[in-house]
């Protein structure tokens, strides 16, 4: 073996297991196993980074379709639909996406569906001059409502009812920190790391 052949096989020593004995190889063989074998690994990040759902959001095509049928969401939303609402088609008869402006009711508790009250729309709408039980709110941007109730919104239609159990990581701050409950709510403070169990329902879709 002449010299620089040598000195190529003693190269891929260094490279040992990834590239094997690519080197002692003619160049087009060699730069063929060497490009597929660095790009690998570039193509499964890529993969992992298409997979990854931001908080709020739900999978395309995601759809709470059977009463008592549990659906959970990437981001770990558990949501039973209690009543699946309006059979009719059309983007104000929902689901909502992101950014649409819809009219909501619901009771937050802890410690589960019959546990302490710490937020509802009726406790936020009877301080307003029209005393309503409901809210208004713009999915994805309004800050007064958690990640996971914009998820758990997204499978529903109109007039649909259900349940949203909802992890730390899709509550107000991803849990990280407690925070103020209602004022008039049942608890004062909700403590970090706390899972919140929501009753909802969609009432109307005022902008899709």
């Amino acid at each position: 073996m002449r010299p620089r052949a040598r000195r190529g096989c003693a190269l891929a020593v260094a490279w040992g297991l990834l590239l094997g004995s690519a080197w002692c190889l003619p160049v087009t063989r060699r730069q063929w196993l060497v490009a597929g074998a660095l790009t690998v690994p570039a193509a499964s990040t890529a993969a992992n980074a298409e997979e990854e759902i931001p908080l709020g959001s739900i999978p395309k095509g995601l759809v709470a379709t059977a009463v008592g049928e549990k659906v959970t969401t990437p981001n770990g939303v558990t949501y039973e639909p209690l009543e699946l609402g309006t059979e009719d088609t059309g983007p104000r008869n929902g689901p909502p996406r992101g950014g649409s402006t819809v009219v909501l009711k619901y009771t937050a508790r802890l410690e589960g569906f019959d546990g302490p009250i710490f937020d509802s729309s009726t406790y936020r709408g009877q301080r307003k001059p029209n005393k309503v039980d409901f809210i208004e709110s713009r999915l994805n941007v309004d800050p007064s409502l958690p990640n996971c109730v914009f998820e758990a919104v997204k499978l529903m239609k109109v007039g649909a009812k259900g349940r949203a159990v909802c992890p730390p990581k899709v509550s107000y701050g991803e849990g990280k920190a407690a925070f103020d409950a209602d004022e008039v709510g049942e608890v004062k403070k909700v403590p970090a790391g706390a899972t919140l169990y929501y009753d909802l329902e969609l009432v109307r879709i005022i902008k899709p």
